[in-house]
C-alpha cells in the first residue's frame, strides 16, 4: 500500500542563498548591523551598519587570509556577541579555490550554525561559477 506524504509548505523566509548581484540590495535592506565577509575591497562607501570583513592574500593590515578560516571563525563569533544580526557570506568561490570544496561547504555549515546559535540570520551570496550539485550541497547546509 504507498501513503502520500503531505507536501512540505514553501516557507516565507528568504531564502539564505543570494544571489551575488543582490548584494547591495542585502546590505541595504534593514537596519541592523550586518557583518559581510568578502572579496570586496575595503572601501569608504560601506554603510555604517556594515562590518566588513577583507578576505585576501594582499599584505594588508585589515585582509584575513583565505585559508585562516579558523580566524574567521573567531571574527564573527565577536561580532555576533556585539550585537550583529546578520552574516553574509560574499566570498564562498574564493573560499573553495583556497581550501577546496569539502573544507569550505565544512566552514559554511558552521558559520550558519554560529549565526543561528546567536539569533541572527545567514546568508551566503553566489554566482554563476557554482554548479548546480554545489549548490544543491549548499542548499542542504544552510536552509
Amino acid at each position: 500500500m504507498h501513503v502520500a506524504l503531505p507536501l512540505r509548505r514553501k516557507r516565507d523566509v528568504q531564502t539564505p542563498i543570494i544571489d551575488y548581484r543582490e548584494l547591495d540590495r542585502l546590505l541595504t535592506q534593514d537596519s541592523y548591523k550586518k557583518l559581510l565577509i568578502t572579496r570586496r575591497p575595503i572601501v569608504n562607501s560601506t554603510p555604517s551598519d556594515v562590518v566588513l570583513i577583507w578576505v585576501s592574500k594582499a599584505g594588508h593590515p585589515r585582509a584575513i587570509k583565505p585559508t585562516d578560516l579558523h580566524i574567521l571563525e573567531s571574527i564573527v563569533w565577536k561580532e555576533l556577541q556585539n550585537g550583529t544580526k546578520s552574516v553574509i557570506l560574499d566570498a564562498l568561490e574564493y573560499l573553495i579555490i583556497e581550501n577546496g570544496l569539502e573544507s569550505a561547504l565544512r566552514f559554511v555549515g558552521k558559520l550558519r550554525d554560529i549565526a543561528i546559535l546567536n539569533g541572527a540570520k545567514f546568508y551566503v551570496t553566489v554566482s554563476e561559477g557554482i554548479d548546480e550539485k554545489t549548490r544543491a550541497m549548499l542548499r542542504r547546509i544552510v536552509e
